[in-house]
């Protein structure tokens, strides 16, 4: 073959993998089991870019490795859609955010079908589908009703351009991670997980998995554990007790 005729060749396989469900998870198999996820994408631009091509193809060779090895390989794909990405997206476009929704999903959902990504689309969910948040409001009544949600007023970095709360992670040396906009901080009341309860386990359990040094690294700094000495003087005297204290 002197040259690879892609645009036929690829479709032709492409649907027969898909008819012989060639990447399904198997329910009940008895094969050792494995479960591979990358980041959900927000379907709130035209299509992907070519970092969700990197990590799809990055976790489409273990996927692959991994059946090929005999294990029941869970891989699946699904969509980040609700939030002010998409609502920013929707207002900028002028078009309901269901209906911008529906659309970028399908496209995105072609393009990565078209890489010949091995996702078991059997398994495919959208964030925004009631059967889906059905149980992520679930989730949050039971930690509501062990006292791992909670109400608290707490500092937020706020974008005036993009109109929208930002994680420390998407303020960049003072700016807006997106657009470049001089952030400002508010105050603002909001629904808080109480995972500090959980920072001793989460840091020290990550001894158990198979991460790179950096990445456990990277991990523990975001858990934010701390340890120090509260210390606190006598009133009118000339002593003080050292208290251990840690804090998440």
């Amino acid at each position: 073959m002197s040259d690879y005729d892609h645009k036929t060749i690829e479709p032709k396989w492409q649907a027969k993998w898909a008819k012989d469900g060639m990447y399904r998870a198997e329910d009940f198999s008895q094969k050792e089991k494995y479960y591979l996820l990358v980041e959900f994408p927000y379907p709130s631009g035209d299509g992907l870019h070519i970092g969700h091509a990197f990590t799809n193809t990055t976790g489409d060779i273990l996927a692959r490795f991994w059946r090929m090895n005999g294990k029941n390989v869970l891989y699946p794909m699904g969509w980040d859609a609700f939030g002010l990405p998409t609502e920013n997206s929707a207002i900028k476009n002028k078009v309901h955010p269901l209906i911008l929704t529906r659309k970028n999903t399908v496209h995105f959902k072609e393009q990565n079908q078209s890489l010949g990504i091995s996702f078991d689309w059997s398994r495919e969910i959208d964030t925004t589908d009631p059967d889906y948040y059905h149980w992520t409001q679930w989730i949050f009544l039971q930690l509501y009703k062990k006292d791992l949600a909670y109400k608290a007023k707490t500092r937020v970095g706020w974008c005036p351009k993009c109109k929208i709360i930002l994680a420390n992670e998407e303020v960049v040396s003072g700016k807006c991670e997106r657009c470049g906009t001089e952030i400002a901080y508010k105050e603002q009341e909001q629904w808080i997980l109480k995972i500090t309860a959980y920072a001793d386990r989460l840091a020290d359990e990550l001894d158990l998995v198979d991460y790179p040094d950096y990445v456990k690294k990277s991990q523990r700094d975001w858990i934010g554990r701390s340890e120090g000495m509260l210390i606190k003087f006598g009133p009118g005297r000339r002593f003080w007790r050292f208290l251990p204290i840690q804090a998440g």
